[in-house]
């Protein structure tokens, strides 16, 4: 009985890892090109998405398949981050007009936002080489301050220029930035910026005058609306902790506020309401 459990495990795992790798190898991509909507801009400027802690192909996936089914964006690269740093790439971009995505992958996962943001820029300085100019960035909880850590401390010369940034439930203003703590940690956002600031704050207050001037900047939070003004993970408080030193570095600001379900952590990056949200902010055309 107990070869039986085990060979039933065994397969399971088996199927579990192949069905992994062929979605995100596989399946995420399709052949031809998009039928082109009339208020959409279409252009080769690539958009990255970078996953949070944890995260995998399943982070970005869903919402990547439904703006490729509704021919506003094309699934052309995955780069996947080695533990040991070095990058593998499936797919190619194909310069067909077709605002192509790249969703990147780290097949380990680090805890600290130092060592993802210089993986970060060796997945820019690679994009770099194949002659991409210029790239929009979507960002996932500890995924948003590692790119944002990048865009202070690594983008200029030999990488892509960044023109949108849209960082997502990320922990701007929070003790630990990757795994969940047992309550949610929170310093009360004001009109003058937070009431107390961490290490993490404590630093993009030092260094955000290097922010990219042209930089435009979409801030999401999710509220499940539970009494605890957070996503389930990551305080509204701590998501929008950046605000006044984004209105007053970037080329423009927005806030998007997610409520209920659809507001939780995990649940965020898969909610029509972000989705039309990115839509208006990097592809559709001014009215």
């Amino acid at each position: 009985m107990q070869r039986v459990i085990k060979g039933i495990v065994l397969i399971v795992s088996f199927l579990l890892v192949f069905g992994g790798i062929y979605y995100a190898k596989v399946r995420y991509f399709n052949p031809g090109t998009l039928t082109k909507e009339k208020n959409i801009r279409y252009s080769n400027v690539p958009t990255v998405f970078i996953h949070g802690y944890e995260g995998n192909s399943f982070s970005f996936g869903p919402l990547l398949r439904r703006l490729e089914r509704e021919n506003i964006a094309k699934r052309e690269m995955t780069i996947v981050v080695q533990a040991d740093g070095k990058l593998t790439i499936e797919g190619k971009l194909k310069n067909n007009n077709d605002n192509p995505t790249i969703m990147v992958l780290f097949a380990k996962d680090v805890t600290d936002e130092i060592t993802q943001s210089k993986w970060i820029d060796k997945v820019m300085r690679y994009l770099y080489k194949q002659r991409i100019t210029r790239v929009n960035l979507v960002s996932h909880s500890m995924g948003g301050v590692s790119a944002l850590r990048y865009l202070l401390e690594y983008a200029g010369e030999k990488t892509p220029v960044t023109e949108r940034f849209v960082a997502i439930a990320a922990p701007f203003n929070d003790l630990e930035i990757a795994e969940d703590t047992e309550d949610i940690f929170a310093y009360e956002l004001t009109e003058n910026g937070p009431s107390g600031e961490t290490p993490i704050y404590q630093y993009f207050d030092q260094a955000m005058s290097r922010l990219p001037s042209n930089l435009r900047i979409l801030d999401v939070a999710g509220d499940l609306k539970d009494g605890t003004e957070s996503d389930g993970s990551v305080s509204i408080h701590s998501a929008f902790a950046l605000r006044l030193m984004f209105q007053k570095h970037a080329k423009s600001y927005q806030e998007l506020l997610v409520t209920g379900k659809s507001g939780g952590h995990s649940a965020i990056t898969k909610s029509e309401k972000l989705q039309n949200e990115l839509v208006r902010f990097i592809w559709k055309k001014a009215a």
